[in-house]
């Protein structure tokens, strides 16, 4: 027994000195890069170890970042080091660790990583700004100009942590195209002045049409001078509806600009956030002059496509005018109960006109559910109707019937944003009102109406669409219950307006990530640390204000019933903001536990921007 203690000793001093040799040799040669750091934590010990050599790496680029640094509190070492930081921090894969037990329990660690490995690194940082400018790229054919511009700036922002003098990944130039393709989106973006209402002695309402290559816009920020603020707004399928207040009232011509800097959505992703006050952004000439004193008609600007059912049938049209707010309907089967959803829709809108709780209560206080809905989304989000004749659609759905696209303005005060939204209103087969929620763009609605007739599975696509407008609608209600559904580690059954959790057999669907993507427990430890955070944030902030930049309906071809929902959600608060990749897995056959629509899989990923890195709907097996 002594001799094998003896050994063991031998062998550990052995192992010790030759790592010591090698440790000497590594700093002798100059080609790595190295750090040491000491501390009774080893992980601690590791990011000293890190940190020590990220300064050394700084050294070498410090000529290099300079003219891309922004004037700061900090001194130019401390900015150089910190841009070199968030590489580092975020992609120092090929960094070797050399461990020793110091004589006070302290772990040492000596990290080292060969000179030629740090370009690397840069490429890392190099692709992250190719994906950025892909998806943006994306947002422009689609007309999404406030996400395009958004991630153009994240990706500029990016050019600048970078040695480079031109950034350049796979033959783009990205310092040149970055700002050409924003100066681009800029010109082709115009507005023209629509609508004009004199609410009061100290309110106006203005209705500008915003076109992008002559197409409506899927969404657009813009911000003006008022006169004592800088007023936010967001235009939504080719409309932006906003109040001027007091003196502003008496304006004859608007001076917007196009918003070009994202400063509240800088903490969607922590490279952003951490590099934001470090580099240079670049500056764009955004500015529009509207005159106030000559009004246009929208269908002179753009032709405006109706929203076609999948089946050929022709669209009927229904004007009712004998309500306090008119109705000029479009639908296409026949709709028994048309009356009782138009009188219904009246009595909704009455309420929300008038904004008070005891009218709510009158009207809806034999349901509880859509009461208090209606009260948390007339609090929450300020809501004034836009039209008072309802231009709108009537479709059959799973569970009766739904009113789309009634335009309402939302107010988020201590956000400054004033936001152009439609609601959608469920009805029962009796025509009884049971729902309201938020709509998608019009612009992805004829995507997925497209794309239902080459598969014929409109009744699902339906359904999907009208789940994610519930789930948007449960941030913007405050709806804490339906989010933890939304959430939860058991399967949703979809019963219509409301939700419910039940165990899936074991086995049933498997994980298999392919690439980079997380493992499943890590996605289950985000949503618990975001289900979390949210119930804080429910609780605590004044305003909230949640949107879709990008919504995927993938069909899987075994079993065919089986949908992946792949989108990306921007989330911003008064006092927090982020952004993050959500997929849902849902079955509409799904044989056990219930005949409605089976969500299975509900997975978050916080920041997630690399596609390899993205949970998709081939990661999963269903056995059924």
């Amino acid at each position: 027994m002594i001799k094998k203690i003896f050994l063991m000793l031998l062998l550990f001093n052995v192992s010790t000195n030759a790592q010591y040799l090698n440790r000497t040799l590594i700093i002798n040669s100059g080609e790595n890069y190295y750090g040491t750091g000491i501390s009774h934590n080893e992980q601690e010990a590791r990011d000293l170890a890190l940190k020590d050599l990220t300064s050394q790496i700084a050294i070498t680029v410090r000529s290099s970042l300079v003219q891309k640094l922004k004037e700061t509190l900090k001194n130019l070492e401390e900015s150089v080091e910190s841009v070199v930081e968030t590489h580092s921090a975020a992609t120092l894969r090929n960094v070797n660790t050399i461990k020793k037990m110091m004589d006070d329990g302290r772990i040492e660690c000596f990290c080292y990583m060969k000179k030629s490995e740090v370009e690397k690194v840069w490429d890392d940082r190099r692709q992250l700004i190719a994906n950025l400018v892909e998806e943006a790229n994306k947002y422009t054919e689609e007309h999404n100009i406030a996400h395009a511009i958004k991630l153009y700036t994240f990706a500029a922002l990016l050019t600048n942590s970078l040695p480079d003098e031109n950034v350049v990944y796979q033959d783009v130039n990205y310092t040149i195209e970055i700002p050409k393709k924003v100066n681009s989106i800029i010109l082709k973006t115009r507005f023209a002045f629509l609508g004009d209402t004199l609410l009061s002695d100290k309110e106006r309402e203005i209705t500008l049409a915003v076109l992008h290559d002559d197409k409506p816009t899927v969404l657009v920020d813009f911000m003006f001078w008022d006169g004592t603020n800088n007023i936010n707004v967001q235009g939504r399928d080719g409309l932006g509806t906003f109040r001027l207040i007091d003196a502003s009232i008496k304006f004859d011509e608007l001076k917007l600009f196009i918003k070009t800097e994202y400063y509240e959505s800088r903490k969607e992703y922590p490279i952003i956030e951490t590099l934001w006050d470090l580099v240079n952004r670049p500056s764009y000439q955004s500015r529009k002059v509207i005159r106030l004193d000559k009004k246009q008609k929208l269908e002179d600007l753009v032709k405006i496509e109706k929203i076609e059912k999948p089946e050929k049938s022709e669209i009927k049209e229904l004007t009712v005018a004998k309500y306090k707010y008119d109705f000029d309907i479009d639908y296409k089967d026949e709709v028994p109960v048309m009356e009782m959803i138009i009188q219904e829709a009246n009595k909704f809108l009455e309420v929300i006109e008038e904004g008070k709780s005891d009218n709510a209560k009158i009207q809806f206080g034999d349901d509880p559910f859509l009461y208090e809905k209606v009260l948390n989304y007339m609090e929450h989000n300020h809501p004034k109707l836009l039209d008072q004749c309802i231009k709108g659609i009537v479709d059959k759905t799973r569970n009766g019937y739904e009113l789309r696209r009634i335009r309402m303005l939302h107010d988020y005060p201590t956000i400054r944003k004033q936001s152009t939204e439609y609601l959608v209103l469920d009805f029962n087969n009796e025509g009884k009102l049971v729902d309201l929620n938020t709509s998608i763009s019009n612009e992805l609605y004829l995507r997925f109406v497209i794309q239902a007739e080459y598969g014929q599975d409109w009744g699902n696509r339906q359904e999907i669409i009208k789940f994610l407008e519930k789930y948007r609608t449960a941030y913007l209600t405050r709806d804490i219950k339906t989010v933890n559904l939304m959430f939860a580690e058991e399967a949703i059954i979809i019963v219509g307006r409301k939700l419910e959790t039940k165990k899936l057999p074991e086995g049933m669907v498997k994980y298999q990530p392919f690439g980079r993507q997380p493992g499943y427990e890590y996605l289950r430890f985000t949503k618990q640390e975001y289900l979390k955070r949210q119930r804080q944030i429910f609780n605590s902030v004044e305003d909230i204000f949640l949107d879709f930049s990008t919504f995927n309906i993938v069909r899987k071809t075994k079993p065919s019933s089986i949908y992946g929902v792949e989108m990306r959600q921007t989330y911003l608060s008064t006092t927090y903001g982020d952004e993050g990749y959500l997929f849902l897995l849902i079955d509409f056959e799904p044989d056990t536990l219930s005949q409605d629509p089976l969500i299975y899989v509900r997975a978050w990923q916080p920041n997630a921007w690399s596609k390899e890195e993205m949970i998709r709907t081939g990661d999963f097996i269903v056995h059924k």
